[in-house]
């Protein structure tokens, strides 16, 4: 045995799920909603819980040793319990930073079918209960609350990333934008709420579009910012716009049909145009990061052809395309986008 070797990170791997999942409790309970803005005894927390007293130690122990929960001494000596920064920005329902929706959507929908994975692996063929087979359904209005509520689910996490893309590419150039597979219309609103002459369109799924006028409404964004039903491999990209948007598009598909739709965009772009891609991009080396790697192990559960791409191979899609002065950014966290230019 190599003694300069520790076993602790394949340990670490082995037991993430034990992390996961009593966070993905947690949110379920609504726990963090519940205790919002308060301190609560192990008691209290039991009857807020359901649960009797060595579940609730046990489960309060291990948020607070998440960072989840902060403690503290009553003036008995008793612990008291609370909300930490980071739950109470992300994980109280009350907060336009809420991330549950999609926690919920990965215990949900996700953790039952990554158990299909060596099957996935072997057949090249989705879970059942795929991405690909919600979507199959959503174009024939099946599926619809399921749909719904992934499109509400996505719009927390986007929130942050939508923000950072309005400082990152200078829309003041443009006067249109085009969210192509827009789901909630995050990335068009934050747009345009950052550029006053900004006009934007997000096309999606019926089911989607309902949700995204939900949103354009709550930011009183209807005289700019519209919805328009779209299935865009089978139909025709909208033509006149200056910007196209895909926003964790490309993953979902392969190479073939990836440039199939980058060719569409590029023949509606206005000249002088360009696209954004926005994606957990692979380095050329494929080395990584993880967190890009295993979104493409996702990607093979829930999708026919899909996975995560480098930037060259993003580059290589776009100049197939026709796309010219192809340029990668940061955007934030794990994603970044590629930007190409209509010549």
């Amino acid at each position: 045995m190599n003694d300069q070797v520790s076993p602790e990170p394949i340990f670490q791997m082995a037991t993430a799920y034990w992390v996961s999942k009593t966070l993905m409790a947690a949110v379920e309970f609504e726990l963090f909603t519940k205790i919002s803005n308060r301190s609560v005894t192990l008691e209290e927390l039991q009857k807020v819980l359901g649960m009797t007293a060595r579940p609730a130690d046990v489960f309060a122990t291990a948020l607070v040793s998440l960072g989840l929960l902060n403690t503290s001494k009553d003036g008995r000596g008793g612990r008291l319990f609370s909300n930490s920064p980071l739950s109470a920005t992300f994980l109280d329902r009350n907060k336009p930073s809420y991330m549950g929706d999609i926690i919920s959507m990965f215990d949900k929908r996700l953790y039952n079918m990554w158990d299909k994975l060596p099957q996935c692996l072997l057949t090249n063929k989705p879970a059942g209960g795929s991405g690909e087979e919600m979507f199959g359904q959503a174009r024939s209005n099946q599926a619809t609350e399921q749909m719904q509520k992934f499109t509400h689910a996505m719009y927390g996490v986007s929130v942050g990333p939508a923000m950072a893309l309005a400082k990152v590419f200078d829309f003041s150039k443009y006067d249109s934008l085009i969210d192509i597979g827009g789901g909630s219309g995050v990335y068009a609103i934050q747009a345009a709420q950052a550029n006053p002459c900004l006009s934007a369109t997000i096309a999606d799924l019926a089911p989607v579009c309902q949700v995204a006028d939900e949103y354009i409404r709550r930011f009183n964004l209807q005289g700019r910012v519209k919805t328009k039903v779209l299935d865009f491999f089978k139909e025709d990209i909208p033509t006149g716009y200056d910007v196209a948007l895909l926003s964790h598009i490309i993953h979902d598909w392969s190479e073939e049909k990836d440039v199939s739709l980058l060719k569409k965009i590029y023949g509606s772009l206005n000249s002088g145009g360009a696209v954004i891609i926005s994606e957990w991009l692979l380095d050329d080396e494929k080395t990584g990061p993880a967190f890009a790697a295993l979104m493409g192990m996702n990607m093979i559960i829930e999708t026919e052809g899909g996975r995560n791409y480098s930037f060259a191979e993003i580059s290589k899609m776009l100049a197939s395309a026709g796309f010219s002065k192809i340029e990668k950014r940061p955007l934030l966290g794990p994603a970044s986008v590629v930007i190409g230019y209509k010549r």
